[in-house]
């Protein structure tokens, strides 16, 4: 195995880390396929090259730096193994959750560089006001990484005298840091794409969390950097999407390595002599500059704009959302078509295309990359007000 060393987030970039652990990731995708989950020695390193924390500040080993990296990082790491780039991607959005921490409960939550975080923004939990805090109980759906977290963000409807015991107009709902102790994990991810995941369903039970570690997103930020101004639903969505990227990248590359190692003499054309696969070889080359170019160019905007303390415009905004759907759309439609013409090479495991196919159908079914946030995009540009949860959070 290839010896890493911790990233100096002074001096390197993460794609440098990402790079490093290209091939441990590579030679251990069977190994985190069949375990369902990430093999221990890629978790290992990605702990220690700090990838799991690139959404916190660089007090605790964060990125704190242009987002258009962490893009990169997605995308290579889903170049070797889609279920990799989504356990780091997730841990990404339980670390920038902790924005809304006070200084003290962040230190708390996240002074561990060992450490690794899950999520569900989901609102399965229910939350009981009590004193001091919140007796918090419930069954959370599809939750990434599980069995790998030492801390989970989940949110809950929060029910009190005053408010509101069901899902709906002027429910409060929180977002809540809860140890590993705390957490039940059900096996029930059995699945084709991002098998490697472990996105179980998870359950917690009758326990308390104190009132500091219970936020949502009008909570005060007690971070004063460009990075924790930016938002965190689209720059969540073109994570998704330089996935999706990545996903076809792996299976652009394979088709054209078949290509290369499948000649052979004789009067019948080989793979390469096919019209089908020239085209579609040629059309995922640059489909991938392309929506790539234009992903990082609108995420670049923002960050712009956010070291300028800026306020978005909703087309900004509504620039992210765009490029993210659309990205991650062709992405899915360019993997199908390598899978079409490659024939029936495709259906062998040993080939990524097999792989990709799966992952990045899975990919696209996150609520964050879905096509109502086109329509939310499009009301931006024709002068009305987007009115998505998400779009401006």
């Amino acid at each position: 195995m290839k010896h890493t060393t911790p990233l100096d987030i002074e001096n390197n970039l993460p794609t440098d880390a990402a790079k490093e652990i290209l091939d441990l990731i590579t030679s251990s995708r069977e190994e985190t396929e069949s375990a369902r989950k990430l093999a221990p020695a890629i978790v290992e390193q990605l702990s220690s090259l700090k990838l799991f924390r690139m959404g916190l500040p660089k007090s605790l080993g964060g990125w704190e730096d242009n987002p258009v990296e962490t893009l990169k990082v997605y995308e290579l790491l889903a170049s070797a193994e889609a279920s990799v780039a989504w356990i780091v991607w997730n841990n990404h959005l339980a670390c920038t959750f902790g924005r809304y921490l006070d200084n003290t409960s962040m230190q708390e939550v996240y002074n561990d560089p060992s450490h690794v975080y899950a999520n569900s923004a989901r609102p399965e939990g229910i939350a009981e006001t009590v004193p001091g805090g919140y007796m918090v109980s419930g069954k959370w759906t599809l939750v990434s990484g599980c069995e790998l977290a030492d801390w989970f963000v989940l949110r809950c409807l929060v029910t009190s005298e005053n408010s509101p015991k069901t899902l709906g107009p002027g429910a409060n709902l929180k977002l809540f840091f809860i140890p590993k102790k705390a957490v039940e994990v059900v096996d029930t991810w059995n699945v084709g794409g991002l098998n490697g995941t472990g996105s179980h369903d998870i359950v917690i039970k009758d326990t308390f969390v104190k009132e500091q570690y219970a936020v949502d997103f009008g909570s005060p930020v007690a971070l004063d950097n460009a990075y924790s101004r930016l938002p965190i639903g689209c720059i969540n969505s073109a994570g998704c999407a330089a996935m999706a990227l990545g996903v076809l990248k792996a299976a652009t590359d394979d088709l054209i390595k078949m290509c290369l190692d499948r000649v052979t003499p004789g009067k019948s054309p080989d793979l390469r002599d096919r019209d089908t696969v020239q085209a579609a070889i040629a059309k995922s080359r640059t489909l991938l500059a392309s929506k790539r170019s234009q992903l990082h160019s609108s995420i670049a905007t923002l960050w712009q704009e956010a070291q300028n303390e800026n306020t978005f415009t909703d087309e900004q905004l509504a620039d992210v959302w765009a490029a993210s759907c659309e990205a991650a759309r062709e992405a899915r439609a360019m993997v199908s078509e390598i899978y079409a013409v490659a024939g029936t090479v495709s259906l062998y495991k040993k080939y990524k295309i097999e792989r990709a196919h799966r992952d990045v159908h899975a990919i696209l079914q996150h609520g964050i990359i879905q096509p109502h946030w086109m329509n939310q995009a499009g009301m931006a540009y024709v002068g009305l007000t987007p009115n998505g949860a998400m779009f401006r959070i």
